[in-house]
């Protein structure tokens, strides 16, 4: 019998799945089966599992009928039969050692289950790879040191992600442990999350990445207007879960309205701008509920995404709606648009401006240095500003930064200095011309035209 179960659910990934299988049967640790689950693909998915199954005996492959991913991963756990359960998502890839590392620590210190923080990766033109480093949690003093969730409740802060782990079966079969199986819902990752966590007493985080977490895959739950209040669904499992369970402790309570609300941001900004109205409400109505209850703590929360989740309905009426329909018509009349600014502004208004963006347009994602960092953006590798000016009079430069702040004041000054004619801000709000033409005005004769906004 192996001793690693390696659950792998299948549906519609013919692009990445030989890649996933590779680079699990690449381990150097090799004591494990792989549990493929075909949830009813329509593509060829399943010829290339029964062909990696028929060269590697260590490969179970199941077909079955089209039910959603948590009735998948909950079938899967039932046949898993060793005592760890991984999981490996079948448009990912893992590096060599991970289950080799990750088998190593549950063993030596005896836990319920071991995290590592992971690559966020993108497909290049060229073939290559990008990847971006992303830890679990930017508390350091969390990394290799055994805790107990339910003692220091911080540890439900780190990252949610299932798949970037090794779970003691123990824990998922004894605590009958299960996905939301909401019919045709997605994200029931965090209700299997939030389990394993209250349950577990032993668990440890490692600050090495080893799971390669694909950014780009167009069929990915994160891209489909179609599940805009799945995570809703899945929140609202959570929650009932506490409550059968008479979880009294205020802290979880506060800490799951935080990724509640930071998830609903994150859904807020991605959905077409027909959805948002709606979903504003959904948030808006839901921050009152809680409050009401005393549940709503914003400690957690940034002033940005207090900002947000306070007044969601005016941020997407003046701020999200506004930016789509100004930019949409803005946008169209550049041959480059160049986001300047990398950081939270910069993935969101990257991330908006790309799904505008036309098939003939080229978007770039710049910052004033990189003081030889390699850094990525949406998919995009991050420039200096100063290497955006050769085609400066066809490039529409958005500034990515909060408003009013230092960071704002320098970048507007490194774009004066290096005379961007045509320049909006995040929020779309007009610049003076004056400031992006060195100090002149159009009394002056400046060049160019540009739509010149802040």
């Amino acid at each position: 019998m192996a001793e690693i179960s390696i659950l792998v659910p299948v549906y519609n990934v013919e692009k990445y799945l030989s890649a996933c299988l590779d680079s699990i049967l690449q381990q150097t640790y090799t004591d494990f089966e792989v549990i493929c689950m075909d949830d009813g693909s329509t593509d060829r998915s399943g010829d290339i599992l029964d062909a990696y199954a028929g060269k590697d005996e260590r490969i179970r492959v199941i077909h079955k009928a089209n039910a959603g991913y948590g009735e998948t991963m909950n079938a899967a756990m039932q046949l898993a039969k060793g005592n760890y359960i991984g999981i490996v998502e079948s448009d990912d890839t893992i590096e060599c050692d991970m289950y080799q590392v990750l088998y190593d620590t549950i063993t030596e210190y005896g836990l319920d289950l071991v995290k590592t923080d992971f690559y966020a990766v993108w497909d290049n033109k060229d073939g290559t790879v990008r990847k971006q480093y992303c830890c679990l949690t930017n508390d350091s003093e969390m990394y290799h040191s055994v805790i107990s969730p339910c003692v220091q409740t911080t540890a439900y802060l780190a990252e949610k992600f299932t798949w970037n782990a090794l779970y003691k079966k123990e824990l998922i079969m004894g605590n009958n442990i299960r996905y939301n199986e909401t019919p045709g819902a997605s994200y029931q990752d965090n209700g299997f999350w939030f389990q394993t966590f209250y349950w577990a007493k032993r668990i440890m985080f490692l600050d090495r990445a080893f799971y390669n977490y694909r950014q780009d895959n167009v069929l990915s739950s994160v891209h489909d207007n179609q599940k805009v209040y799945a995570m809703k669904n899945e929140f609202d499992f959570i929650r009932k879960f506490m409550v059968s369970y008479r979880i009294a402790a205020i802290e979880l309570y506060q800490i799951c309205f935080h990724w509640r609300m930071l998830a609903y941001i994150g859904t807020l900004e991605r959905i077409d701008l027909p959805l948002k109205p709606g979903f504003a409400k959904t948030i808006e109505e839901e921050r009152v509920f809680y409050e009401e209850q005393k549940e709503a703590c914003y400690d957690y929360m940034t002033e940005k995404q207090l900002s947000i989740i306070k007044n969601p309905v005016t941020y997407v009426e003046e701020v999200l709606i506004r930016f789509g329909e100004i930019t949409g018509k803005v946008i169209s009349g550049y041959e480059n648009i160049i986001v300047y600014g990398a950081g939270e502004y910069g993935e969101r208004v990257t991330y908006r401006v790309k799904a505008q963006k036309s098939k003939t347009q080229i978007v770039k994602v710049a910052v004033t240095e990189l003081k030889g960092k390699s850094i990525v953006c949406q998919g995009e590798t991050v420039c200096e500003i100063a290497e955006c000016m050769r085609d400066k009079e066809a490039s529409l430069v958005i500034l990515a930064v909060k408003e009013g702040s230092a960071a704002f004041a320098e970048m507007l000054s490194t774009l004066k200095k290096y005379r961007f004619p045509n320049i909006i801000t995040a929020s779309a709000k007009e610049i003076d011309e004056k400031y992006a033409n060195g100090g002149k005005d159009r009394t002056e004769g400046k060049s160019g035209t540009g739509t010149g906004t802040d």
